[in-house]
Formats: structure tokens, sequence, C-alpha cells
């Protein structure tokens, strides 16, 4: 399915794809360009391009819609945006309302991104955890629920509710908010306020956007999975996509970026890839995502550290780390088979053991079966080798049936 499908699918009251239009692709609220660029380079899925403010004074206007800038008690908004470069703050990236009641999403200081609501004297804020990048794309979403309504309020960034919040409760203690005047991508029309203190704001440099909606009442109640999955996971453009081992063993050793998406996988499952030393900036958003259907398993081997993952078609990924399960102390000349717990395959083994048996495991579970003459059959199912070495402390018994005797 098409990535707007897939917001549509969430009842959006309205879309701008910011795609070479400023229309509206879900109602009827279509924007008026005042100085945005078209032809900026995509910043999600389905998009073929993206549109930006280039000077302190552009702006997209949107009409009075009640169900945008309307008493609110359940509200959402967020899109994709891509800033070139650190800001001279402060910048609006949207707001509703100039003072008084509003609903503002702004870069602060260092690129920083703060929700900022205003209800009559009450102030809410939120703040992103990491600075927003100069080049690098990010998912912005802002929800706001009034008492009624679960009494909250967070910003979300590639999926990720932020931490940090005033007050840190994250409740908003509101039942209703007031109606505000419309709403406006950058740089507003009139005279604003940030915290309820009048703050000159303008549009941000070189700030493209793609695919922002909005959502009022009960669509609004979307859930933290739906966010993540729905809004940001299956928008998120690639850094690379691999369809085979060959082309995965050409990023050995290399070290991937700070970006939303580091490495899609296509095909059917189910699939096995090892990785030869690739490792993952500590802020990208997404290590691997599996675009197939069944189970990729993903092997770090040589210090790889994927952890990371997103499944668009109903697949699951699971990463396996290889680790050493011993068992010991074994009966010498002990036959010891090690076999994958889901697919029954045998990854290792010996037919005449030593006091101990090592091997080194590629595969998430196992189960170990251990014989010997004269002694009882042994079977452990289910080892989990995804956190590490394993030691099986083995007891072998005499089996005194053996032989009838």
């Amino acid at each position: 399915m098409a990535y707007i499908d897939d917001i549509l699918a969430l009842s959006p009251d309205h879309v701008w794809t910011f795609d070479g239009s400023f229309n509206d692709s879900a109602g009827t609220a279509n924007g008026t360009n005042s100085g945005f660029l078209t032809g900026t380079a995509p910043l999600c899925e389905g998009a073929s391009n993206s549109s930006s403010s280039n000077n302190t004074g552009d702006r997209v206007t949107i009409p009075a819609t009640t169900d945008i800038e309307a008493v609110y008690n359940r509200k959402a908004v967020g899109g994709w945006i891509n800033v070139d470069s650190l800001q001279l703050p402060p910048k609006s990236i949207y707001r509703e309302g100039t003072t008084g009641n509003q609903f503002n999403i702004i870069m602060w200081a260092g690129n920083k991104v703060m929700l900022d609501l205003v209800a009559n004297t009450t102030v809410l804020q939120a703040f992103s955890d990491n600075i927003f990048k100069p080049g690098r794309t990010y998912h912005i979403f802002a929800r706001v629920l009034g008492t009624g309504f679960g009494d909250s309020f967070a910003l979300y960034v590639d999926g990720v509710k932020q931490a940090v919040s005033q007050p840190s409760s994250g409740q908003t203690g509101v039942a209703n908010f007031g109606a505000r005047t419309p709403a406006e991508f950058a740089d507003p029309s009139g005279s604003t306020e940030a915290g309820n203190a009048t703050v000159l704001l303008n549009a941000p440099d070189d700030c493209a956007y793609n695919y922002w909606a909005t959502f009022f009442l009960n669509p609004a109640l979307l859930t933290d999975q739906q966010i993540r999955e729905e809004l940001f996971e299956k928008g998120a453009l690639p850094g690379v996509t691999v369809t085979s081992q060959a082309q995965l063993d050409a990023l050995a050793g290399t070290v991937r970026p700070d970006e939303p998406l580091n490495i899609r996988v296509t095909g059917t499952g189910p699939l096995t890839l090892s990785a030869d030393n690739i490792t993952h900036d500590p802020l990208a958003s997404i290590h691997v995502q599996w675009a197939g259907s069944g189970v990729l398993t993903w092997i770090n081997n040589n210090g790889s550290n994927a952890s990371i993952s997103s499944s668009t078609n109903g697949g699951s990924v699971s990463f396996v780390t290889p680790a050493t399960l011993t068992a010991a102390p074994l009966v010498p000349d002990s036959e010891i088979r090690i076999y994958d717990s889901v697919t029954n395959t045998e990854l290792a083994g010996i037919e005449s053991s030593a006091s101990s048996f090592s091997a080194s495991i590629q595969s998430a579970s196992v189960d170990v079966v251990i014989v010997k003459e004269d002694y009882e059959y042994i079977r452990v199912a289910n080892i989990d080798m995804t956190s590490g070495d394993v030691s099986l402390p083995v007891a072998q018994q005499f089996d005194r049936n053996y032989n009838g005797v």
C-alpha cells in the first residue's frame, strides 16, 4: 500500500503533501503559497519532490477551517521536515494562533524543536531530545489530549515520544483548548508569541516539507505504535536497499549514518543475511527495515551492531549476534548435537566428545541433544542465544534400564 494510503487509513482531516502542490489531499483546505519553492528532494516515500521555505517571509496559509482552529480536546499534527543549516532562532515550523490561544511547533535555539501550547494563561511545552542535524530528514508529530481523553501532550520525533516537557508530568490539566487563528506553515503573517510572551518568529531558512497531516477529535486518538509504524516507519526513505547477501557484503566495514532508515531489505522470507562489521550511528532511527514477508534473520558478525528494526509487510526481524554455547561437564565420548529451535537444522555437533564441547552459534534459539551409551538421553530445548555466550551445565545420569539392566 502506498504511504499516502497508510496515512489516509488513519482518517486525517487534512493532508498537504508539499509534493509540487499545496492542495489538501484529504479535505478541501487548499494552502496558499507565498514564497515556498517546489522541486527540492523528496523527504519520504511516495513523494517525487518536496517544497521549502527559502526566505524569512515565506509561508503557506491554510484557509479558516473549523476542524483545524476550533475549540478542541483531541488534536494531532505532524509531518516531515529537513533544514539545511543551524537556524538563527526562533523559527516557526507550523502554528495556529498568533497571540492568545496557540498551537505552535517552533525551531528553537541550536535547532531544538519545541511544541508550544497556550490555553488562556496555561502554557505547555515539550522539547526534542536532540538537535535537528542540518541535512537530516525528521518526522515531527505533536498530539494533545484534554483531561477527558487521557490528559496528555507530547512531541514525537521519528515516531519516538520525547522525554522533556513542562510540566514534566506531560499532563495538560485543560479540558478544552480555545479557538485560534488559521494555520500557517513557516512565517506567521501577524505578531506572534511563544510561551505567552511576544517573540518575533519567521520562516526557517531552506526548510523542506513533505506529507503533513492534521487529526481532529477521535482520529487524533492515535496510539504510540501507529505514530511510530504507520506515520514514520512506512514513510522513511532508506539510505540503501539490499536484496541479497552479495549486496550486503558490499557494505562491509561501513558506518551507517544518522538518518531515518539505514538499510532496507526486500525479498521473501525466511531469509538470513550476515552483516560483516556494519555499524550504525547511535542516532539512526531504524537500522534494518524488512519489506518482505516471513522472518528476516540478521546476523551481526565481526562487530556489527544492528538492533533497531522495522517491518512494513507483516514480516518480522530477528537479530542474532554470534555467541558461544559451552556444554560441560560431559562424560567423554558422548555424542552432542545442536539444532536450530525453529527449523530443526543441525548447527554443530560431535560424535565423540571430550569432557566439554563449545560451538559458535548464529541462531536466536537452539536445542541441545546429548547421547551416551549407558546414560539417559538428554534434550534441552529453546536455549536463548540472543544475550551473549551461554554455559549449559550437564549432569548425565546412568540409565539403569539400558539394555534391560
